[in-house]
């Protein structure tokens, strides 16, 4: 045989390649890697923001369940969020608007029928939380005001809510301004006046007053509630505790 010929021909292969081709030839191809999440998320926002649902009165009436099931409002605040779809669903496919106004009255009606809006309901459940938290009278009823509360409901709310300060009062602290319980669980919710370490409250005592001017209350409730001691304001806190 000719040394050409020699030259030609494959060399025999080794045991270690053998059962290298031999795991190559068996294995799987290639996947795609996995993506993680948020993966493609630019990829998402060059094509631009999602094409409003067309509003229907299903489709009305299902928001409405939906965001009452996981928030509370009142009828103002739903029919605001309801109108803003109306009008993107306008723009997008000529919903008449006329026929959408009727559908969310209806919805608004259904929902108040069945219980799921009450104004009078949700005015005095946010009446008692803000007061809780140390709101000044008047601040709670602008709140309510801005919230679409009718005037009406606003001060009717005010005046339960007076009530029942009241009523969670003992017998020597009946008629107290509930403006004097609010501000007490304020400097307490905030550590103001004498719920601050001794040391530094001559030294906070002007900011003190400050924040809670900053809170709505007049300058003798504000000065009367930092300069007390915490056994003075404990039935003031036990109104507010009571609520």
């Amino acid at each position: 045989m000719s040394k050409q010929k020699l030259s030609s021909q494959t060399p025999p292969k080794t045991p270690r390649q053998s059962a290298t081709d031999t795991a190559t030839e068996f294995a799987e191809p290639p996947t795609e890697p996995r993506k993680t999440k948020g993966f493609g998320k630019k990829d998402d926002a060059k094509q631009g923001p999602k094409k409003p649902r067309r509003v229907t009165r299903d489709y009305l009436m299902n928001y409405a369940t939906w965001y009452l099931e996981h928030f509370t409002a009142s009828r103002a605040r739903l029919e605001k969020l309801m109108r803003g779809k109306i009008r993107l669903s306008i723009a997008e496919y000529d919903t008449d608007p006329q026929e959408a106004e009727d559908w969310m009255k209806s919805v608004l009606n259904t929902c108040e029928t069945a219980g799921f809006l009450n104004d009078q309901a949700y005015a005095l459940g946010r009446a008692r939380s803000m007061l809780r938290k140390g709101k000044a009278i008047r601040v709670i009823g602008a709140d309510l005001n801005a919230r679409g509360i009718a005037s009406n409901l606003v001060d009717q709310t005010i005046t339960d809510l007076r009530d029942e300060a009241d009523d969670a009062g003992h017998n020597d602290m009946r008629g107290t301004d509930p403006n004097l319980a609010a501000a007490a669980a304020y400097a307490r919710r905030r550590r103001l006046g004498p719920f601050r370490h001794p040391d530094q409250r001559e030294e906070k005592h002007d900011k003190d007053l400050a924040a809670l001017a900053r809170q709505g209350f007049s300058y003798d409730i504000a000065t009367r509630i930092i300069d007390s001691d915490t056994e003075d304001l404990e039935n003031l806190l036990q109104i507010i505790d009571g609520l």
